[in-house]
């Protein structure tokens, strides 16, 4: 099973509760994280990325340059949209974990080949 994690930049607004919202929908055990961006998040295969308002400082650079290799999907503020919808937001999350197991399942199948 694929393992995500949820990060996000800032604790006490709307990105917060979209982050509780996609963790509410994904399997048990298939998000190792949720939080502020840490080493931790880095061991997860997909990575939803939350970031009000584009914030940028030197430790956020510094994870993102860590994401490489990773499935990185932004959400919320993050991806321009505003994403205010917790039921869709919950959706997406379930949505994009079941189509990169697939992808991954199907890549591992080309090179068995």
């Amino acid at each position: 099973m694929l393992k995500c994690a949820i990060v996000y930049t800032t604790l006490n607004d709307n990105t917060r509760r979209l982050a509780e919202s996609m963790y509410a929908a994904l399997n048990p055990g298939e998000c190792i994280y949720k939080g502020k961006p840490c080493a931790q998040a880095l061991y997860a295969d997909v990575i939803f990325w939350g970031n009000n308002a584009n914030i940028q400082t030197p430790e956020i650079k510094a994870f993102m340059e860590r994401t490489e290799g990773r499935i990185v999907v932004p959400f919320g503020h993050a991806c321009f949209g505003g994403g205010k919808d917790m039921c869709a937001i919950g959706a997406f999350a379930r949505n994009v974990m079941d189509r990169a197991a697939r992808i991954k399942e199907n890549s591992i199948n080309i090179f068995k080949e």
